[in-house]
Formats: structure tokens, C-alpha cells, sequence
């Protein structure tokens, strides 16, 4: 499996301190380089611009496809960018999203998708993180998920689905 992360996941991982959760989950990572621009700009969280400097072994950054999907178009350089990856390695690729329009993108070309909040359940599932606690720290940073998200979340996390 490859696993193609945006940068909204990633600033939300590293705003609460669990960023390693993909290495433990996914062992490797690949990020287009709009997502790298995206990671290390001034206006970033702190905490994702020091990880992405670290340039971790598990990382693998790499260009962006060199022809965006048409249907990516509407979308920021970082989704069309991880996006169109995911379909370059579609149907082995998982993609990390969590922008709705480009969620809803991803889902109707049939790509296989996870967010912050899938993450931070399976983490749990794995005895990685206390989910509770976890998802606590999220709701104070600038990542926001709506209740129904939330409950949503819980009720997979209790029900082990």
C-alpha cells in the first residue's frame, strides 16, 4: 500500500504532538511537493514547519504529477497534488484528506481515503493514543471537525468498526 498525504492531516498531527502516528500506522509516507511548500510555509503551525524541516527517514517527499487531473482544478495545489498521485497509484494508494470538496473528489473517483479522525481511530484501536484525550487536544488547535463528525468518530471507536 502507498500511503499520499495532503497537509491539512499533517498540520493537525503535528499541532497535537502525534504526528509519529503515521509511522506507526503506516511505516512510510509520501508527500507531493505542493504539500512540502504547503508543510514549510511561515503561516504553518510551528510544530508541522519544525517536522518538516527534520526531513524524517519515514517521509518520502516527491514532485507533483506533471499533468493535475482535470478534475482537481477547483481544488488547492497540495489536494490536486496528492490527488492526482493517489489516481497515478490508484488502487494501491491510500490517501490522508480531510478538505470536504476534495474528500467528496477522491470518493467519487473511487479513491480510498482516511482523515485526522480516521487516523486518530485507528491509533486507538492499536493502543497507540487514548482517543478521548487525543481528540480533546484536537478540538483546541485550528482543525475543526463538526459535531456530527465527532459522534460519528466516537461510536467507530467504541463499536470497533
Amino acid at each position: 500500500m502507498i500511503v499520499i498525504a495532503d497537509n491539512s492531516p499533517l498540520s493537525a498531527l503535528a499541532e497535537i504532538g502525534r504526528i509519529d502516528i503515521l509511522r506507526a500506522l503506516y511505516c512510510r509516507i509520501i508527500i507531493p511537493a505542493s504539500v512540502a511548500i504547503e508543510a514549510a510555509h511561515p503561516r504553518a503551525p510551528q510544530a508541522l514547519r519544525a517536522w518538516i524541516a527534520s526531513n524524517p527517514e519515514w517521509l518520502e517527499l516527491t514532485a507533483d504529477p506533471g499533468a493535475m487531473l482535470p478534475e482537481t482544478a477547483a481544488l488547492g495545489a497540495g489536494e490536486a497534488a496528492a490527488i492526482s498521485l493517489a489516481w497515478n497509484h490508484h488502487p494501491d494508494a491510500l490517501l490522508i484528506l480531510d478538505d470536504l470538496a476534495a474528500r467528496r473528489l477522491a470518493d467519487a473517483m473511487g479513491l480510498r481515503i482516511t482523515g485526522v479522525g480516521g487516523i486518530l481511530v485507528a491509533a486507538a484501536r492499536m493502543g497507540l493514543l487514548d482517543f478521548e484525550a487525543t481528540l480533546e487536544r484536537l478540538q483546541h488547535t485550528s482543525f475543526r471537525m463538526g459535531d456530527a463528525i465527532v459522534n460519528e468518530l466516537r461510536q467507530r471507536w467504541r463499536s470497533g468498526k
